[in-house]
Order: C-alpha cells, then sequence, then structure tokens
C-alpha cells in the first residue's frame, strides 16, 4: 500500500481543494494519507463536514505542519494521527494563526512604505480564507505586474534579506510536539535535508527533536538521491526513531507527486504501523 503522510491542500499553499487531492491519490494508489497543511486544520474539517464518505478514497489521517524555532533555525513538525479536536491542538493552532497574521502586516506595511500599495488586502484575497503567508503576497505581487514569477517576488521583496522580509518569532520545537502529543499524536521531523545542514548537526537536531518528544523521521521523499536518503536512515536507526514518508505534495505537474515516494529502506519501523 502507498503510503502518503504529508500533502497539501488549498486550506494553506497546496494547490488542490480537499477532495480533489483525496481523489488524486486515490488514482495514484495512495491507501492512507494525511493533509499537512501549514498551522491549520481547515482542509480536515471540510472532509469531515461532508454529510457522506464518498468510496474508494484513501484513509485520511488528522495531520498539521508546525513551523517552529530550533536554536534559531526555523524547520517543519508534521503532527499525525491526533485528536483534531483536542484543545492543545487547537489552541497551538490559534497562536500560529496569530503569528502569521501579526507577520503578514508587518510585510505589508513594508511593502507600502516601497509603494505597493493595497498589499494586505490583496494577500487575503489570494489566500481566499487559508491562513496569510508569503506565498500569498508572492502571488499578488505577480499579479499586480511587479514581479514575473512568484521565485522572483522571494528574490526582490519577501525573501531574507530582503526589504518586505520580517521574521517571524515561531514557538520552541518542546512547545509543539508537546501539543500533537498532549493530542494523542506522532510528531515528525519533515524532510530534514532541507535544512541544509552538515551531517553532524543534522545528527544533533535529531537527536535534539527526539528529546523533544518527536517519534518519527521522514526518510522517504520523492527525488532523493539514494546516498541522501540513507544518511537519513542511518542517523533515524541511530535516533531509535521511526520513519515516515511523503510527498509533499503541493501541485500537479511538480516532482513531488505519490507516486515518486520511494519505499522506507529496510530496518526501520513505519511510524504509520498503528494505522494500518
Amino acid at each position: 500500500m502507498l503510503v502518503d503522510l504529508h500533502t497539501h491542500t488549498s486550506a494553506s499553499d497546496g494547490e488542490l481543494a480537499p477532495l480533489a487531492l483525496l481523489e488524486m491519490q486515490s488514482a495514484a494508489g495512495v491507501g492512507l494519507t494525511a493533509f499537512t497543511d501549514h498551522d491549520t486544520l481547515d482542509g480536515w474539517d471540510r472532509i469531515a463536514a461532508m454529510a457522506a464518505p464518498v468510496p474508494g478514497l484513501p484513509r485520511l489521517l488528522p495531520g498539521i505542519e508546525f513551523s517552529v524555532d530550533a536554536a534559531g533555525r526555523e524547520i517543519h513538525v508534521v503532527g499525525l494521527g491526533f485528536d483534531p479536536a483536542h484543545p492543545a491542538i487547537r489552541g497551538g493552532i490559534a497562536s500560529q494563526q496569530a503569528r502569521r497574521r501579526a507577520r503578514a502586516e508587518r510585510i505589508a506595511a513594508r511593502l507600502e512604505y516601497l509603494g505597493v500599495r493595497g498589499a494586505l488586502a490583496a494577500a487575503e484575497r489570494e489566500a481566499a480564507g487559508a491562513g496569510l503567508g508569503r506565498p500569498h503576497f508572492a502571488r499578488f505581487l505577480v499579479a499586480s505586474g511587479r514581479v514575473r514569477t512568484p521565485e522572483e517576488a522571494f528574490h526582490r521583496y519577501l525573501g531574507k534579506g530582503k526589504p518586505a522580509a520580517c521574521r517571524m518569532e515561531w514557538p520552541g520545537l518542546e512547545e509543539a510536539t508537546g501539543w500533537i502529543r498532549a493530542a494523542g499524536g506522532r510528531a515528525v521531523l519533515a524532510h530534514p535535508l532541507a535544512y541544509k545542514a552538515t551531517r553532524s548537526k543534522l545528527r544533533a537536531l535529531i537527536g535534539r527533536f527526539r528529546d523533544c518528544g518527536g517519534d518519527a523521521v521522514e526518510v522517504a521523499l520523492p527525488g532523493l538521491a539514494a546516498a541522501d536518503m540513507a544518511l537519513v536512515a542511518q542517523l533515524t536507526r541511530e535516533a531509535g526513531l521511526r520513519a515516515s514518508a511523503g510527498s509533499d505534495f503541493h501541485a500537479t505537474g511538480g516532482w513531488n507527486v505519490p507516486a515518486r515516494i520511494p519505499p522506507l529502506p529496510a530496518g526501520l519501523e513505519p511510524v504509520w504501523a498503528d494505522w494500518v
């Protein structure tokens, strides 16, 4: 069975609506999945509110992706299989959304100073009810003709060190994993190689994640070179943690689609063993 435990819907920065994503995954052979939208459960809530389940779709676990601070560096922690109504999760989401809103207002103020008018309202329209983030400002900058691509928007305005960049004060690693574990879920360190850490620093990060209540590391992702996946697998085994797999899907036509998720390397216990 194909498992995809890292995906994004239009509830955050994904292209597809929740039901459309499930239908796409079903066609790809996915049997177990989770929406891991950034700091929101809106996608899960939309499916849970449906009058009747649609037959043939993958089993959907509650999931989320929290942004957290680890020694001054932003990392992402995926939560899986928790009680979506638990006050710890809902409170964590509320605090994250408040942080996102405050940063969006600071970004808009900086863009206003640079002569870009109406950025906050335009970003809100781009978000269409999803939690405000820099991608929504990037889309507005493209739509307004100031840049040609979202990548250019980050290069000129929104990326680190650029004139509209604003530092986010994310919660600490232990706090965010605490929200997940209090609600009965599993905490997973997402895409560990995305942090561009040396082997020793990555080993230290994984060890700290474990010590803060982490359960698993995302080992199997599309596009990883065999040597890179072997490294993450080795560090996961050394830390005594479970392994997860996911596409980190955002949009059709990209490289990170469910069909490209590789199998877990040998000797790793899958984090989804309790749910299948």
